[in-house]
């Protein structure tokens, strides 16, 4: 995996584009206590391209969240990226709408097309387990009961740091060095895992309204249309 160093270097001139200007407005005037402390950014500093690049760069690499090759990069509008949360209700720190780590609408449209001969909630239930490993998210992590979608519209752009997940990312810290037994409901959830993870973005900063939930009494469910 590239350094955080490297991961900086390359975010950084991206998010210090005039497009982001709005953006990162927007990220200072409503920003509340709980994101700056998951962010360990002080509160009285704001958030600049700096910044959020070196916390981006720092969680990947923190976190083991993806593997080489890494690409630095924008994606183009219209494009459509998605993400299952929980709202933050399985802990303090499980997954909120608006997270850093996103996935393709292919990869939606093909899980959800490879469900095609079930029905109703077994349907529904098979759908999130393969999201769930193929994105290597295990349970206490992210509950995955909602889904929402970030529409990122034609003549907009929004800055992506691109690559497979990392299976190292759900092993315990410590577990190469102490070699303990891994409880048998973590080892369950790891024999459910692919072994060939999925390309996921992760997204920086982006427009707050861009992300809409994407709801079953939708039509089109799990897709946004």
């Amino acid at each position: 995996m590239p350094s955080v160093n490297w991961i900086q270097y390359e975010l950084e001139p991206l998010l210090s584009s005039p497009w982001y200007a709005s953006m990162f407005f927007n990220l200072n005037e409503f920003r509340t206590r709980s994101f700056d402390r998951r962010n360990k950014q002080p509160e009285d500093q704001a958030y600049t391209p700096a910044s959020v690049a070196l916390q981006t760069a720092r969680a990947i690499v923190d976190h083991k969240m993806l593997v080489d090759p890494i690409e630095v990069g924008e994606l183009a509008g219209p494009v459509e990226l998605y993400r299952a949360h929980d709202g933050g209700s399985t802990s303090k720190s499980s997954a909120g709408t608006l997270g850093r780590c996103w996935f393709s609408r292919e990869l939606m449209e093909n899980l959800w097309i490879s469900t095609a001969g079930m029905d109703g909630r077994n349907r529904e239930s098979q759908f999130v387990r393969l999201m769930r490993a193929c994105n290597l998210v295990l349970f206490e992590w992210n509950a995955m009961t909602q889904i929402a979608c970030m529409s990122v519209p034609a003549g907009c752009r929004v800055a992506i740091v691109a690559g497979q997940g990392n299976w190292r990312a759900m092993m315990p810290k410590g577990i190469s060095r102490d070699g303990a037994p891994l409880k048998k409901s973590f080892t369950r959830q790891l024999s459910r895992m692919s072994t060939e993870p999925t390309l996921q973005y992760v997204v920086p900063i982006f427009n707050p309204s861009w992300a809409e939930p994407v709801t079953e009494d939708k039509p089109t469910w799990p897709l946004r249309s």
